[in-house]
C-alpha cells in the first residue's frame, strides 16, 4: 500500500495516522517525564551532597580529635621523660634536683619542659621532695589546663594523670603540706 505513494501522500498519511493532538499529547508527556526525571536527578544530587557534607564533617571532627589526642600523648611523653631525668639525677646526685633550673640544665632540653599544646605553658617542678615521701605527691605539673579542661601531672610514684583544676588544687595542697 505504501509502495506507490507520492511525496505528498506520505505527509497526508502521517497526519492521518499521527494527528496534531497526538503530537501535542506526546510532547506534554515528554515534558512531564523530563521534569520528573530531572527533579529526581536534582534530588539525588542534593541528597548525595548532603551525605558527603555529613561525612566530611565527621571526618573533620575525627581529625581534630586525633590531633587533640596526639598533643595530649606528647604532653604525657614530655612528663614521663622529665620523670626519668629526675630519677637519673637522683641516682647520680643522691637526691632530687634542688630547683627547676638545675633540672632543666641537667636535662639539656628546654623544649621538654613546655606543653606542646598551642596554648600550653611551661611545666612546674615542685622541689624539696625525696623518694621516701608519698607516691601520690605531685612532682611536675602544668599550670594551665589545656587538655579538654584538664592538666597533665606527674606524681612522685611515676604515675601520669590528667586532673581537673579542682583536683589539681587539692593534690597541690596535699603535696605542699607533706613538704613542710
Amino acid at each position: 500500500m505504501r509502495a506507490r505513494h507520492r511525496k505528498g501522500d506520505i505527509v497526508t498519511y502521517s497526519k492521518r495516522r499521527f494527528g496534531k493532538e497526538a503530537r501535542l499529547g506526546g510532547t506534554v508527556i515528554n515534558v512531564i517525564v523530563a521534569l520528573i526525571f530531572f527533579g529526581l536527578l536534582a534530588f539525588g544530587i542534593l541528597w548525595l551532597i548532603k551525605g558527603l557534607g555529613e561525612v566530611g564533617q565527621q571526618y573533620s571532627d575525627a581529625m581534630v580529635q586525633t590531633k587533640y589526642n596526639a598533643i595530649t600523648v606528647k604532653c604525657q611523653t614530655n612528663l614521663r621523660a622529665i620523670g626519668q631525668n629526675i630519677q637519673i639525677y637522683a641516682v647520680s646526685n643522691e637526691g632530687f634536683p634542688p630547683s627547676q633550673e638545675e633540672l632543666m640544665e641537667f636535662s639539656g632540653n628546654t623544649q621538654l619542659f613546655r606543653c606542646p599544646a598551642p596554648d600550653g605553658e611551661k611545666y612546674i617542678y615542685i622541689s624539696g621532695q625525696n623518694g621516701g615521701m608519698s607516691p601520690a605527691n605531685i612532682l611536675v605539673y602544668e599550670p594551665k589546663c589545656v587538655h579538654d579542661g584538664r592538666c597533665g601531672v606527674l606524681r612522685l610514684g611515676g604515675q601520669l594523670e590528667l586532673l581537673t583544676p579542682e583536683e589539681l588544687q587539692q593534690a597541690l595542697e596535699q603535696t605542699r603540706a607533706s613538704i613542710r
